[in-house]
């Protein structure tokens, strides 16, 4: 101990215990002294950690985190520094059992502040409370901040100018789709179109003087129609349409004689090009009789954003696979010049190795075509229907490109020779009445579900105030009073007197209703949580949304807060409402948004789309997706079949791809092995659930690509943040930050010829060493595995072996990832009690304090004495006084 400094303690924790906090009893004092004060007090103040105390305010925030700092590093072993004296045995249990019983009676269970919604959680509560379900933020809202690796904790989740911003924006929309401003009255319009405004897509249609011919009959509009460029309409109602039209047809040309099918279809202005026919709506069918334009006038509703569209519906010419094939079967055998012009096109070298279709397609095809037919010297040798080359080129024209590339050149055939059906003037005028469209209607429907049937000579101020008595309970996931209700009809009432309508009252009032912080937050209120905070609190942790109705009539008969009962009533089965109901909830599928939320963060899968390994490593788009899969469905299958907590580390399942596991893991799952067993291609890549051996290097979580991937960097591994990871996700052991005054500069690794060697000469310095002591073996024992999880024996650019052994903190040494795996088996509260606690804190919105630990720790222990079931651990996390608490 340094000079006079048991002396400074003793004083000035006299001082301080004259003053306020709780004397820390001599026994405790003496042992404090002689083992701790060399580096921690007041002078010297390592790590930030003051003991130099003769009393304790257990009310002050600082003091009880400090002391809690100092029994976390009595327990594991970590202070005194190994170099130094360590406690005896029952120093060691002196000092635990001081601080655990004071943490204990000054760490009150509780404690989450204030939980705005997040995006994920915003975004579902606006879909289910307004009907609304393709409903998204917009581009550019600001993010949730993280916070202990989630981005729903209330400490991260503030309410900054820029987010206040973004919700008045976002309410002003949302309320804008449902009550929209008022538009100006219908003014009837005239719109023409000639062939000149028509669209011309691939070889659909093109323009020859004052007609715009169509010529074949796909089911694909941008292959078969036409549509005016420049017309939309902005009322819906009832018009007037004239149509003139033509048929086209020449002696070069193949006959036609029936009439032409012309079919008029309703077409969205925002349907995109690839649509096909059948999505839209057919308004009129005219029959086409003559080769003079002929005009045809009828009426058909149109909707607000609509154009028309048209359809030669029986035109010889078709883009269909088997219909071309046997198209041009009947043309071949009609013309074999025809066909040999075909045959040389197509295999220009006269054999089956150069095949040419890209270059057939359109008017390029088509010249080509034509070309050699022309040509004088046109090889005609194979021009027969029996010939090899014939059947090759059929065989093409029943395929995906050779389908279309050939049909596109033919349609050049009939624009230039027919039949083509011809297109010389459109006319549109109206309305002549207004109707209300499907999305007026859904809106309407939409309205209603929000406020209600307004009843005959029901006035403003009643109708409004029945609708605020039933939407805000749902609003604000808790029931209100008639002063918040009155409140709100005083925003519409005002507002109507202005003069404003009833639909810009209501359109105020959603607005306003959006913006409230009894929306944007989960819960408010000061006090003790109540059946509708619990109902809110387990609809979100499980579904990442609000209540549904069978949650909220629990809550208002207030059956959810029903305590565990007593021995004797353990037969009452209301009593377990709250672990029937998370039961209920409890995700089920991989997509479901709990999983794609919670495992997303807790494990890194979130951050597997922002990763692009080496191309090196052969790991693409498709492979990222099926490792993410690999590790959200394993946990679903975890969860739903209530597997043992050691399954999540070393399983006798997982689930992906044949083709994935051979790639990746270099093995061939057991089932693919038997005898006369030969997967197609298709089998290969299913996805599935696949056996496994237990006790191998890969399956379970830390043999899984994805994890092994979110640790990774693309292109190296890191033992360190490897490391880091496992502590914090695995083992529940997160180590501190860096202190201070760790220098910027690495220390010299010079002479080193490996990862294992520079990051030991790295982490010499004293300052270093104590951390990477329990993070260096955690992290080197996954060395093993590449930055895309598969299996290496030497580190990259190396001749060296990768040495992954290490000591454990507990003492024990390992040699592999598989003997790690093992010790975690063997461990396995340790990490029950780190996925526990994980899950708590995405539950509860904070980090669970040390009273909800000891609480966490009890419930793994009884858990594991029970079966050690995943889906029995967060059922009874569900039931424990620290969830059930604000």
């Amino acid at each position: 101990m340094k000079p006079f400094a048991f002396l400074s303690y003793f004083f000035a924790g006299l001082l301080a215990g004259s003053l306020y906090g709780e004397e820390i009893p001599k026994g405790v004092q003496h042992i404090i002294s002689n083992s701790c004060l060399e580096c921690h007090d007041s002078l010297s103040e390592k790590g930030d950690v003051n003991l130099e105390q003769v009393s304790i305010d257990w009310s002050n925030p600082h003091d009880l985190d400090v002391w809690l700092r100092a029994l976390d590093a009595v327990d594991d072993g970590l202070m005194p520094p190994p170099e130094e004296k360590q406690l005896s045995d029952a120093e060691r249990e002196t000092v635990l059992t001081f601080l655990d019983t004071k943490m204990l009676e000054h760490t009150p269970i509780g404690g989450t502040l204030p939980r705005r919604l997040n995006q994920g959680e915003y975004e579902a509560t606006i879909r289910k409370l307004l009907s609304l379900p393709k409903f998204k933020l917009p581009v550019g809202f600001p993010n949730d901040t993280e916070h202990h690796g989630f981005d729903n904790l209330g400490e991260g989740l503030v309410l900054s100018p820029s987010h206040l911003d973004g919700y008045a924006k976002v309410a002003r929309s949302i309320a804008d789709q449902i009550f929209p401003p008022a538009k100006e009255a219908a003014k009837k319009q005239a719109w023409e179109a000639g062939p000149e405004d028509m669209v011309l897509s691939f070889s659909a249609a093109t323009v020859h003087g004052d007609a715009l011919r169509l010529v074949s009959r796909s089911v694909d509009i941008m292959r078969s129609c036409s549509w005016p460029s420049r017309i939309e309409i902005k009322d819906s109602g009832t018009y007037q349409i004239s149509v003139d039209a033509s048929q086209f047809l020449s002696e070069k040309g193949h006959s036609f004689e029936e009439p032409m099918i012309l079919e008029v279809y309703a077409r969205p202005v925002s349907a995109t090009d690839r649509s096909r026919v059948s999505d839209f709506r057919l308004i009129k069918e005219i029959k086409v009789t003559s080769e003079k334009s002929e005009s045809t006038e009828f009426e058909a509703d149109l909707y607000t954003g609509e154009t028309v569209l048209f359809r030669w519906a029986n035109a010889e010419m078709t883009h269909a696979y088997s219909e071309l094939t046997d198209q041009l079967e009947d043309w071949f055998e009609q013309d074999p010049r025809f066909l040999a012009a075909w045959q040389k096109a197509v295999f220009p070298k006269d054999d089956f190795k150069s095949i040419q279709t890209t270059s057939l397609r359109g008017r390029n095809g088509w010249n080509i075509i034509s070309k050699h037919r022309a040509n004088p010297d046109l090889d005609l040798s194979r021009a027969t229907m029996d010939s090899e080359m014939t059947r090759r080129l059929l065989k093409l024209t029943n395929s995906y490109n050779g389908t279309f590339n050939f049909a596109d050149a033919l349609c050049h055939f009939y624009h230039e020779r027919g039949p083509a059906l011809e297109l010389h003037q459109l006319t549109i005028e109206g309305p002549s009445k207004l109707i209300k469209s499907p999305e007026n209607l859904a809106r309407e429907k939409l309205q209603e579900k929000i406020t209600g049937v307004r009843k005959e000579e029901q006035s403003k101020e009643v109708f409004a105030r029945e609708m605020l008595k039933a939407f805000l309970p749902r609003a604000f996931r808790k029931p209100v009073s008639d002063e918040t209700v009155k409140s709100y009809l005083t925003i519409a009432t005002r507002h109507w007197d202005e003069g404003h309508s009833l639909d810009e009252g209501l359109h105020l009032l959603l607005r306003n209703i959006l913006v409230s912080p009894r929306f944007l937050y989960r819960s408010l209120e000061p006090g003790e949580m109540n059946d509708f905070d619990l109902a809110t609190r387990l609809s979100y942790f499980l579904t990442q949304g609000p209540a549904d109705a069978k949650l909220v009539d629990l809550a208002q008969r207030n059956r959810l807060s029903i305590t565990q009962p007593s021995e004797s009533d353990k037969n009452k089965t209301e009593y377990w409402v709250i672990r029937r109901e998370a039961d209920r909830l409890l995700p089920k599928k991989h997509t479901d948004r709990m999983i794609q939320s919670f495992v997303g963060q807790w494990l890194d899968t979130r951050t597997l789309s922002g990763i692009m390994p080496d191309p090196k490593f052969n790991f693409g788009e498709e492979s990222t997706r099926i490792a993410k899969y690999e590790t959200e469905r394993s946990f679903v299958e975890m969860l739903n079949t209530n597997r043992p907590m050691t399954d999540f580390i070393d399983p006798d399942f997982t689930f992906a791809s044949v083709d994935f596991i051979q790639r990746n893991y270099g093995f061939t799952p057991p089932f693919a092995l038997k005898e006369g067993t030969k997967l197609s291609s298709s089998e290969k890549r299913k996805l599935r659930k696949v056996d496994i051996k237990r006790g191998g290097r890969h399956g379970g979580l830390l043999g899984q690509a994805s994890i092994l991937m979110a640790t990774a960097n693309g292109v190296d591994t890191q033992p360190v943040i490897r490391g880091v990871w496992v502590l914090e996700n695995i083992l529940g052991m997160a180590p501190p930050p860096p202190p201070k005054d760790v220098p910027a500069l690495t220390p010299d690794t010079q002479g080193t010829t490996n990862p294992r060697e520079m990051l030991t000469a790295h982490t010499k310095d004293a300052a270093c060493s104590a951390c990477h002591q329990s993070i260096d073996p955690v992290g080197f024992v996954l060395e093993n595995y590449d930055p895309v999880g598969r299996w290496r024996t030497e580190w990259p650019g190396t001749n060296a072996g990768i040495d992954p052994s290490g000591v454990l903190p507990d003492g024990t040494k390992i040699r592999n990832a598989i003997e790690f795996k093992a010790w975690l088996v063997e461990n396995i509260d340790l990490f029950s009690e780190c996925l526990a606690e994980q899950l708590m804190t995405y539950a509860t919105g904070r980090v669970p304090n040390y009273a909800e630990k000891r609480e966490i720790e009890e419930i793994v222990k009884i858990n594991h004495e029970n079966g050690n079931g995943f889906r029995d651990l967060i059922l009874a996390l569900v039931e424990s006084k620290t969830f059930r608490t604000r």
